[in-house]
């Protein structure tokens, strides 16, 4: 009996710890995984001939979890263990090229892994200690080290963890026809990770062309452009078939049709299920190694192949601003931020490229440009998106074109707008008009697990969550 009780204080110790150290760190764990942490604890202390293997497994956690703080600058939940498992390659690409990021989270586990190794090693009868007091004194100094205390929040989200389902709404849409037939060439280019700041906004001014802050459909490219090019502002309404895909729709309009994305096949596994292949007349995507040296100059190369005396939707996918900000022509600076510029500058000169080409050619055309997803690239010690912030959320849009284009296109507010902009544009609208809807931004999960905002009047916002 007395067994028994010495095993439930000494879970109850360590779960209060957890508790205890949770509340350092100003982050809230909830109740029902410390439950759940409590019943863990219990069975170890019970039934575990080697708790420190627990003890190791914690600081293995917590070096992960410091290792995700340092580069978002917040806790860990469920939805960022279901990216990690879905975008290993991208996650350990851009974590090798920050090493800044590893020193003190290295330095901390090692220490802890000194502590462990020292306790378990201690002579009970030289340091006078019983078997009752080697434990407390253990988990004591464990739990004043920060890093374990964050191996918590990823067994919280793991406790949380749901994975994305197939929650998909079955929606019967009603197809659409053609009401126009216009002779033109629409490129539309699909930036990676710009964010609409003041030195983006100074290369717009430069450009010349129309331009503004628009808000992303979602807050990484899984969501955000699934969404974009089939026009829809719910993930769970996203299908291999819907009616207002724009492939699908240019194609029944008479268009040739063509994606062509510098990001690898690995990149575009999530995204090219709701493309409809079926209706791309071409499709291409380029490996890590062929993209090299010049990177999204590939595209223009691509584009020059195609045949302009027949009406176009082609659709250039660009590596543009994507973590470690790599990929421009140029020497890369340990300096993440000065990267990023430098990879934003690449952008431009390769926008003017393709609009000089696109005039040559002197047959009508559209140029759109906007962003998948904005960027934080080292400011205040953030990187990274997957997170409800306006650095995330708003990003630049440009058109240029050598028709005539309805007025009301300035006010385009959203990537849901810019859709329907270009429904209108592939022939199936006589007007184009906007309703003045809710702008809706999504998560990083097409389960919707991690929530959504709306945003009224260009402002107010709102957080919704799934239970």
């Amino acid at each position: 009996m007395q067994n028994i009780i010495k095993i439930i204080v000494y879970s109850l110790i360590v779960t209060i710890m957890f508790l205890g150290s949770d509340y350092l760190i100003s982050s809230k764990i909830s109740l029902i995984s410390l439950f759940l942490f409590f019943i863990l604890n219990l069975f170890l202390m019970a039934f575990s001939k080697n708790k420190f293997c627990f003890y190791l497994l914690f600081a293995m956690l917590g070096l992960i979890h410091h290792l995700f703080y340092n580069y978002f600058q917040r806790f860990m939940i469920s939805a960022d263990i279901y990216n990690f498992f879905t975008h290993i390659s991208e996650t350990f690409e851009t974590l090798f090229a920050l090493p800044s990021l590893f020193i003190l989270p290295m330095v901390l586990f090692l220490t802890l892994l000194l502590i462990l190794w020292f306790i378990k090693n201690i002579n009970i009868q030289t340091y006078y200690l019983s078997k009752q007091l080697k434990y407390p004194i253990l988990i004591t100094l464990l739990f004043l080290n920060l890093q374990s205390t964050m191996g918590l929040f990823v067994l919280d989200a793991l406790f949380n963890l749901s994975w994305q389902a197939n929650r998909q709404i079955i929606v019967h849409e009603t197809p659409l026809y053609p009401v126009r037939e216009d002779d033109l060439n629409i490129i539309l280019i699909l930036g990676e990770s710009m964010r609409y700041d003041n030195y983006v906004e100074q290369k717009l001014k430069q450009q010349g062309h129309f331009y503004k802050k628009i808000y992303a459909a979602a807050t990484n490219t899984d969501v955000s452009l699934p969404l974009l090019l089939n026009s829809k502002t719910n993930p769970l309404k996203l299908s291999p078939n819907n009616q207002t895909n724009l492939f699908r729709l240019a194609k029944k309009s008479g268009f040739n049709t063509a994606f062509i994305s510098i990001q690898s096949e690995n990149a575009l596994r999530y995204i090219k299920p709701y493309l409809q292949l079926d209706f791309i007349d071409y499709y291409k995507s380029f490996d890590k190694k062929s993209r090299k040296p010049t990177f999204d100059f590939l595209l223009l190369k691509e584009l020059e192949k195609f045949d302009f005396s027949k009406k176009s939707f082609i659709v250039l996918q660009q590596i543009g601003e994507h973590s470690p900000y790599h990929y421009f022509d140029g020497k890369i600076s340990k300096n993440p931020s000065l990267n990023y510029r430098k990879s934003i500058d690449y952008s431009f000169k390769f926008y003017a490229r393709i609009y000089d080409y696109l005039k040559s050619l002197k047959k009508p055309f559209i140029l759109i440009y906007t962003s998948d997803h904005g960027e934080f690239s080292g400011k205040d010690g953030r990187f990274g998106h997957n997170s409800f912030d306006p650095i995330i959320y708003e990003v630049p849009m440009f058109i240029t074109s050598t028709i005539k284009l309805p007025p009301l296109y300035q006010d385009i507010r959203s990537h849901y707008d810019l859709s329907q902009f270009l429904i209108y544009l592939l022939g199936y609208k006589e007007k184009f008009e906007l309703k003045n809807e809710k702008i809706i931004i999504n998560g990083t999960m097409l389960s919707r697990e991690d929530g959504f905002i709306v945003i009224k009047n260009g402002s107010d916002k709102k957080i919704h969550h799934f239970q």
